[in-house]
């Protein structure tokens, strides 16, 4: 089940009996948490009136995870003396007896490692009322002596779950802004940092001076770099100039990196400091600027046995406020304003957009192969199914508007920078309507099919030589004949739009039509005007519509329809 917010899932929860309701809870964070559902997740939920304080237990990477969940249809403020009560049976169960026969295995293993300082045990209290900041330390308090009590070397973190997290991990999960990066530390060295909390912007932030290494350590191999970056508008372009720059510093000149680089920007869930420790502790960091620069020096880093190094950079963490849409645009305001090594692109910024990860989603649903590239990635390169943002921008545009004129002028990033027009190419409302014919992820789709056909298009050399122009028009007036000829024509299921679009059938149909139309466009540059002039005013439009074939176009897509229809019935 999808929710909207906390209240939203509150809401559903509540019909439910409590039983029911706590572990439909405890299901819901355990999916978003470490992907766990189905029979793994009812395997580890141990829930029972002899539960020993253990409703859900897992493991995984040295850290022991316990959940007590506590569903409440009313929210109300939790009191210290409240958990404490609670945890007091599982202090029990994990010094004396274990009540709990379904988490034996595991309470078992866990007793195996209190001596192991490498070994951390978190106690995740996931509930629907609020818990206060003051509440969360005093009993973090109360666990460190406790664990002080019984000789216990093993790390043990109190980690909330509350109404107002829940409203982020939901974020999260529509998102899909998932999986989470965990617990994360950084040193800090000794007068290097300081905090801060905005009282009017609720945004808790950390700026300090910590070790490059010490943020290389977090990732475990190249893949795992990407799981840090789900916040980044862009993913790793490669080892380019700036980059071999930067890896050149980090090996040769360590004592001179800090000065010579803007530094590192990270969100995260929570951030806390332990000034006696001299220790930063992040909960599910993610990097949103120095991206390229962490990719890059992780390749060099691993390739020289995770050499030593001095290098230190300067770090600022912020703990934002989730709050949908505001929290998006505060984010590209302080990533676009703090990022001038590689300059950022309009387009970059809309990236993490949530209706751009919402299209991202619902082109996954189309099918037939279709996917959507809104990061700009030296893996990522746009196909025939594979559809790249910045790429569909300025087509759809053209396609929507009519306007293929504005296409040979070229203009891909305002269409990012000017709101209004943005808004009109990735119109939100549309964007979130449930997926049906008529949606507009089917233009994008119908617009992507046709340029990438006109891209690769053989044409004789006399009209090659306009393509680069005469391109929109075709594309616009194509697009305009097959929207009509689908709302009216098209006998299958929507459904099956875009296998169609993707058929031999289609692109048959569609080129046969397009050379006629380049050739009309050649034939209509004026002798004496130049090509790219003529085909950048607005009149040339009309011009060019009133030569365009329509019975023409219809016949060769009624063929095109009649055939893909024989074929897939067949099948």
């Amino acid at each position: 089940m999808e929710y909207k917010n906390a209240e939203h899932l509150i809401r559903k929860l509540s019909v439910l009996s409590k039983t029911d309701a706590t572990k439909k809870l405890t299901e819901f964070y355990a999916k978003a948490r470490f992907r766990i559902q189905g029979d793994d997740f009812r395997a580890q939920y141990t829930d029972g009136g002899d539960d020993g304080g253990i409703d859900f237990c897992h493991s995984e990477d040295a850290t022991y995870f316990i959940f007590q969940t506590k569903f409440a249809g009313s929210s109300k403020r939790v009191s210290e003396s409240e958990i404490l009560d609670e945890l007091r049976k599982l202090k029990n169960t994990l010094t004396k007896e274990n009540p709990n026969r379904k988490a034996a295995d595991f309470v078992n293993s866990l007793k195996r490692e209190t001596g192991n300082r490498a070994t951390f045990l978190e106690i995740l209290w996931l509930t629907t009322n609020i818990v206060e900041q003051s509440v969360k330390d005093a009993v973090q308090r109360n666990l460190d002596v406790w664990r002080k009590a019984n000789n216990w070397t093993l790390g043990i973190d109190f980690v909330v779950i509350d109404k107002h997290a829940l409203d982020s991990v939901i974020y999260d999960v529509q998102h899909e802004f998932i999986p989470y990066t965990g617990k994360k530390v950084l040193r800090l060295e000794a007068g290097q940092w300081m905090q801060t909390l905005g009282e009017d912007t609720n945004v808790y932030s950390v700026v300090c001076t910590v070790e490059v290494n010490d943020l290389l350590k977090w990732f475990r191999n190249s893949d795992n770099v990407k799981c840090f970056l789900q916040k980044n508008v862009r993913e790793f372009l490669g080892e380019g100039k700036i980059a071999k720059g930067i890896v050149r510093s980090y090996l040769e000149s360590p004592a001179w990196f800090w000065y010579k680089h803007n530094g590192v920007i990270i969100f995260a869930d929570n951030l806390s400091i332990d000034e006696s420790k001299r220790e930063l502790t992040l909960r599910n960091p993610q990097v949103v600027n120095g991206g390229q620069t962490l990719s890059a020096l992780f390749l060099a880093y691993d390739k020289h046995g995770r050499l030593d190094s001095t290098a230190k950079v300067l770090v600022r963490v912020y703990r934002l406020p989730y709050e949908n849409t505001e929290t998006y645009q505060r984010s590209i305001e302080i990533i676009a304003a703090l990022n001038s090594q590689n300059k950022i692109a309009a387009s970059d910024l809309h990236s993490t957009d949530p209706r751009q990860i919402r299209i991202e989603h619902l082109l996954n649903i189309v099918g037939d192969g279709y996917g959507y590239i809104r990061k700009r990635s030296v893996d990522s390169k746009p196909s025939k199914t594979h559809i790249s943002m910045r790429s569909l921008a300025l087509p759809y545009y053209v396609c929507k508007r009519n306007v293929a004129h504005e296409g040979v002028r070229g203009n891909v990033e305002e269409l990012f920078e000017e709101q209004s027009k943005y808004d009109e190419v990735f119109n939100e409302p549309a964007i979130n309507r449930e997926l049906k014919a008529g949606h507009v992820v089917l233009n994008y789709v119908t617009v992507w099919a046709i340029d990438h056909l006109l891209r690769k298009i053989e044409l004789p050399q006399r009209d090659a030589e306009y393509h680069q122009y005469s391109r929109w028009f075709v594309l616009a007036d194509v697009y305009r004949k097959l929207s009509d000829w689908k709302q009216n024509r098209f006998t299958l299921p929507w459904e099956q739009w875009s296998g169609f679009l993707t058929s031999p059938r289609f692109e048959t149909a569609v080129t046969q039509y397009s050379r006629l139309m380049f050739k009309t466009a050649r034939e209509m540059i004026p002798r004496r005007e130049d090509a790219r002039d003529f085909f950048r005013k607005a009149e040339t439009v009309n011009r060019f519509e009133g030569r365009t074939r329509r019975r023409y176009f219809d016949v060769l897509l009624k063929k095109a329809n009649r055939q893909f229809e024989r074929e897939n019935m067949s099948h």
